[in-house]
């Protein structure tokens, strides 16, 4: 399972996701009996990959294999038909020294790789799941599309929606600055919204009230955080801060550790995709 975040302040864009893979199915007991549940946990998945060379990255929760492929080897197959943005790039810049500024210069939009993305994972799906076992899956495409200076955000989610959603689009001309949860995200409701999910619907049946009444009346109870000039290292330490909570709950609450491992962080800026922190292929000292 998983904890991926997303914020979103003027500087750019950051990106961060625990490591935790659980794999759910049956196990054949040696009676004849049937147990369905979990049957793994590994800490080392990747959720958090850059698209090619571009200022674009994906987050992704929910089912972690398609069939016999996880999720970040299928993203990493739907590279292979994009184009290299830096080759495009010193082809244009070369023709401009030869003189030849007819050429058009290579544009790209998030839109349109994240749409991309969306029919390629969707193929594979459909053609790996039967539709009785067709669990949830959801991706967050985020990055800067050509000559623009805030990000655009995307999210898909599979079998839910058959379009695009996008995030955080801007309110009257200006820039929609925040954060945004996906996953296992329990406990930063709690922590955050200063309430529980299921307290909406316990509280409305029990006062027989709507539930929108219910959430209006504890709205306040609500933290509030300015991402508005937010400073890119302190929305860095946030994301961190939300993985690390949820991680927190899944280690000491009781039941599986859902949540885990190392945690992914990337930075997005018009022009650049960094690495702030990244799992490394490595011998584990405990079984060499």
């Amino acid at each position: 399972m998983t904890i991926c975040v997303a914020v979103k302040v003027s500087e750019g864009l950051v990106l961060a996701a625990d490591s935790a893979a659980t794999i759910h199915g049956e196990l054949h007991l040696p009676n004849g009996e049937v147990s369905i549940g979990i049957l793994k946990t590994y800490e080392h998945a990747r959720k958090l990959s850059h698209v090619k060379d571009y200022p674009i990255g994906t987050l992704s929760w929910g089912l972690s294999l398609i069939g016999p492929r996880s999720v970040e080897s299928l993203i990493k197959e739907y590279e292979y038909s994009l184009q290299s943005l830096q080759e495009e790039q010193e082809k244009a810049h070369l023709c401009r020294l030869e003189g030849r500024a007819e050429v058009d210069p290579f544009r790209y939009q998030v839109r349109d790789i994240a749409q991309g993305l969306f029919q390629h994972i969707k193929k594979f799906y459909e053609a790996n799941l039967p539709e009785d076992k067709r669990s949830p899956l959801g991706i967050l495409v985020s990055g800067y599309s050509s000559d623009q200076f805030f990000p655009e955000q995307f999210m898909i989610q599979i079998p839910e929606s058959p379009d695009l959603k996008e995030l955080r689009k801007d309110v009257n001309g200006k820039p929609n600055f925040g954060a945004d949860w996906f996953g296992l995200t329990d406990a930063m409701t709690r922590l955050h919204w200063g309430r529980d999910q299921q307290v909406v619907a316990i509280i409305a049946d029990r006062f027989k009230v709507e539930k929108e009444e219910v959430r209006q009346l504890l709205e306040p109870l609500q933290y509030q955080i300015v991402f508005d000039g937010m400073p890119l290292q302190d929305a860095i330490d946030f994301a961190v801060y939300v993985v690390n909570v949820v991680i927190g709950r899944y280690r000491f609450v009781l039941g599986a550790p859902l949540c885990g491992g190392e945690i992914d962080v990337a930075v997005i800026t018009p022009d650049n995709f960094t690495w702030i922190n990244r799992k490394a292929w490595k011998i584990d000292n405990r079984i060499s």
